[in-house]
């Protein structure tokens, strides 16, 4: 009467020493799922970053810290922000050099390779123009349209510049130099006499100005140098932008976590 009970019971151990019962059934049919779940994210979540980053990130270039004028010895700091959208190219030009001292420090140009340089043209730049007072205040003058020189010095290498050199020239040199950040009290403390109440060199930028350029589609930059001060050749390499190297590393990394975490 009880050998049903024990057939089954013989079966269910059978089974489960075999690993195919209910539960480990399950449990099978889920692992296949997360995994092929997983592998769709990966594909999914690495085209949005592909997309994203190259497509739609700009391309950011910094002096390397501890940067300084190769003529003066002075400290000195900056950043491209270089954005794309359709023809259109926009530099954004800033001066962070903290303390500004002399006019060893102004940041007065910028050149960049570009990897297409056919019919590119400046079509517009401006800033907000301050005029700096012998008592280290200034007056604001507003935005206003800039007269940096552009133009190019070499195949697919241009040039935006008050202190220019080879053929690029600019009818405002020495004036509109961009300016580091005011100090706490909203003065240029540190600045001397180079700065403040220097009719030749006024008015300054104050911290950043704009630029807009015809190019082709889906040009990129490359190999960007600062120019600072007023003398010609006090020029600073920038290293290649941060964001597209975390882009690499981060589409490097990305399945190796997926692959951990399934």
């Amino acid at each position: 009467m009880h050998e049903p009970e024990v057939f089954g019971l013989r079966r269910a151990r059978v089974s489960a020493a075999r690993g195919v019962g209910p539960q480990n059934h399950r449990s099978s049919e889920t692992g296949l799922f997360m995994r092929r779940f997983l592998a769709y994210v990966r594909i999914a979540v690495t085209s949005l970053v592909v997309f994203v980053g190259v497509a739609k990130a700009d391309q950011v270039f910094t002096t390397a810290t501890g940067a300084v004028n190769p003529l003066t010895g002075q400290s000195v700091s900056a950043t491209a922000d270089f954005g794309l959208s359709a023809n259109t190219l926009t530099l954004t030009l800033s001066n962070t050099t903290a303390g500004i001292g002399s006019a060893g420090q102004l940041l007065t140009g910028i050149t960049f390779t570009l990897s297409n340089g056919s019919g590119v043209s400046l079509t517009n730049e401006s800033g907000d123009l301050v005029s700096v007072n012998g008592d280290k205040t200034f007056t604001d003058l507003g935005t206003s349209a800039l007269g940096w020189g552009f133009g190019s010095t070499g195949a697919n290498i241009f040039e935006a510049c008050v202190i220019c050199t080879g053929s690029v020239t600019s009818p405002v040199t020495p004036s509109e130099g961009i300016l580091g950040p005011v100090s706490a009290d909203g003065k240029y403390d540190n600045a001397n006499k180079s700065i403040t109440g220097n009719a030749p060199h006024n008015p300054f930028v104050n911290g950043t100005a704009t630029y807009t350029f015809s190019v082709p589609s889906n040009v990129t930059v490359s190999d960007v140098t600062f120019a600072f001060g007023t003398t010609p050749g006090a020029t600073v390499s920038a290293p290649e932008p941060a964001s597209i190297l975390l882009l690499g590393i981060g589409l490097v990394g990305l399945p190796l976590l997926i692959r951990r975490r399934s």
